[in-house]
């Protein structure tokens, strides 16, 4: 077991405790299944068999008590009917117990024993039915036949049954014996079983204590050594196990541990002259800094007011501008003005010609409408002719045309109401025929005040035109003069970014070189502590 892992000895040791525990299982098995056996049998075999034959045996013993009785005993044949019935009931009886104890029946020796009393019985029964046919007035031949023949038959049936049951009785004696003895057998088992496990469990636990806690020990002792700055010790295990593995990775570490250590021990006094160059180095960097970052200064200052002067060109250059488009802007809208006001005025002579003509056809419809007005006057005069003459026929015809009288009154009423709208009627037509003369005189004045005044808008227009081509080849040139301002406004604002940035560059790359020599010098302590710390330790050379 020297070359086993410790994997492998925890394992070896839980499974020779599985093992044990597995053969007190199979033995306490062995043992429950000898218990098993015996109660069955105790259950299917013993007890019903013993009970069954002592019940057979107390029934074969009332049998002849019964036919005791009814040969010897009964005087009367109402007595012995009742006798006989008590006998029929008791061989049923005994015919039941023999079936279940038929079914309780496992061994050979029982079997025979049961079936010599089972004909046994069957000689007693026949017997008995010879008995029962004999007449009972002939006591003495009665008698001889029971004490001849049927006591000695009865005599071996019940031997029979003493013998069943005492089979029967040895056997449960038997069970029982048996499943004490598997008890007995099993507790023992389990307790040497028991006590070989925990003899084994002490045994693996003291191996595997003994095998882990000796090699951390020397561990633990290599370490004490080392801690004082002593590495020339290395730690020797004669194991094949993981700690073997850890003892070998130990001391290739302690190797590397102690070629670093002189490395560190070699290096220091290198690292300490190299930081005290770096020192002086980082000095002088940071002199010739700070002069660059002043001289960025001055020149941003003057980039500062290049850009300044600049920016303030670029805003006049942008208002001259803006005033350029806003004028050109407003010399367009005029034109477009003007172009409306042309189209308008079009359209307002478009429109007086329109007038004029509908006006026209508005004077001849008035003529038309005092045609028709004339014709309605004259039909008022005929109508009211008719109806004085309707109303000179009404008056000749007397009472009969009293109805017809005053209807002709009211045509002559409407006729005169109707003459009278026409005349208002011609009246009006004539003052709109004088207004619409006077309307078309209005409208072709109105046209050639329009037509002169259109002709003006068109003069006005070219001379528009002619400002605003002048205006806009203006502004293309203010546009470009106001790029050319705005490109150098941009460039000096770069400018002055370019500076600022340099400046700030400048000024952290003083603050790195302050950092620098700052950090240069806790180097430089931490060296000399290295070194002092480095020396403590003792290497192998």
């Amino acid at each position: 077991m020297k070359n086993w892992s410790i994997k492998q000895r925890i394992l070896g040791s839980f499974a020779l405790i599985l093992v044990l525990m597995a053969t007190m299982a199979g033995i306490s098995a062995w043992n429950l299944s000898r218990i098993e056996d015996g109660a069955t049998s105790l259950r299917k075999d013993s007890t019903p068999g013993l009970y069954y034959s002592t019940m057979i045996n107390a029934a074969w013993y009332e049998n002849l008590l019964m036919a005791q009785q009814i040969s010897q005993v009964d005087e009367t044949d109402g007595e012995r009917q009742g006798d006989i019935t008590l006998l029929r009931r008791n061989g049923e009886r005994l015919d039941r117990l023999q079936e279940d104890y038929d079914k309780t029946v496992f061994s050979d020796e029982d079997r025979r024993l049961f079936a010599e009393f089972k004909e046994a019985r069957q000689k007693y029964r026949a017997i008995m039915s010879e008995v029962l046919k004999m007449d009972f007035s002939q006591r003495a031949a009665i008698n001889r036949v029971v004490n001849e023949q049927l006591r000695p038959q009865w005599r071996q049936g019940y031997q029979l049954t003493q013998r069943m049951v005492e089979k029967n009785k040895a056997i449960a004696d038997d069970a029982a014996g048996d499943i004490g003895g598997a008890v007995t057998s099993a507790k023992f088992a389990m307790l040497v079983s028991l006590m070989a496990a925990l003899l084994a469990a002490l045994i693996c636990g003291f191996l595997l204590m003994r095998a882990i806690n000796e090699p951390l020990q020397r561990l633990m002792a290599i370490l004490d050594v080392m801690r004082s700055g002593d590495f020339s010790r290395r730690l020797k295990l004669d194991s094949e196990d993981e700690f073997g593995h850890l003892a070998g990775g130990f001391n290739r570490m302690t190797d590397d541990l102690t070629s670093l250590v002189g490395q560190a021990q070699r290096s220091s006094s290198q690292v300490a002259t190299s930081m005290t160059e770096i020192a002086a180095t980082s000095k002088q960097q940071q002199a010739t800094a700070a002069e660059t970052a002043a001289t960025t200064t001055e020149i941003g200052a003057t980039a500062r007011e290049i850009f300044a002067t600049s920016r303030d060109l670029v805003r006049t250059m942008n208002e001259v501008s803006v005033v350029s488009d806003q004028t050109s802007a407003l010399a367009g809208n005029g034109q477009a003005g003007l172009t409306r006001m042309e189209d308008t005025m079009g359209s307002v002579m478009d429109a007086a010609g329109s007038v004029s003509a509908k006006l026209a056809i508005l004077n001849e419809k008035a003529g038309n409408i005092n045609q028709v007005v004339t014709t309605i006057t004259k039909v008022a005069d005929q109508t009211n002719l008719l109806s004085l003459n309707a109303a000179i026929e009404a008056e000749k015809a007397g009472e009969h045309g009293r109805g017809f009288s005053v209807v002709a009154t009211e045509i002559r009423r409407l006729a005169d109401q109707t003459a009278v709208a026409t005349y208002d009627i011609e009246v009006m037509v004539k003052e709109i025929q004088s207004a619409v003369a006077a309307g078309v005189m209005g409208m072709d004045k109105f046209s050639d005040q329009v037509r002169r005044g259109m002709q003006e808008v068109q003069s006005a227009g070219g001379q528009l035109s002619q400002i605003i081509s002048q205006v806009q080849a203006l502004s293309p040139r203010f546009q470009l003069v106001n790029e050319g301002m705005q490109a150098q406004a941009n460039s000096a604002e770069q400018i002055n970014q370019a500076l600022v940035q340099l400046s700030e560059a400048a000024q952290q790359t003083v603050e790195s070189l302050q950092q620098s020599s700052q950090a240069i010098e806790e180097l430089n302590v931490v060296s000399t502590e290295l070194r002092n710390g480095v020396s403590r330790f003792k290497v192998s050379a």
